[in-house]
């Protein structure tokens, strides 16, 4: 019998947020926004792709939402 385990990592096990001081070391008052926003955009993003039955890897999801 084979046995197998899975869960998601990103927002499990990886805070989703930790940009949130990098942003805000660049934009003042600002990191919370952003990081919120992006990912946002990252959800967003993974779902239309996914209804319309376009793979694209996280990471390239990831770096589009980034560059919204």
């Amino acid at each position: 019998m084979n046995v197998a385990y899975v869960f998601d990592a990103y927002g499990t096990l990886f805070d989703v947020h930790s940009v949130q001081q990098r942003c805000e070391a660049y934009w003042p008052g600002k990191g919370l926004q952003l990081s919120q926003l992006w990912r946002a955009k990252q959800l967003e993003y993974t779902w239309q792709r996914s209804l319309m039955g376009r793979y694209e890897p996280f990471s390239r999801v990831t770096e589009e939402a980034l560059a919204y």
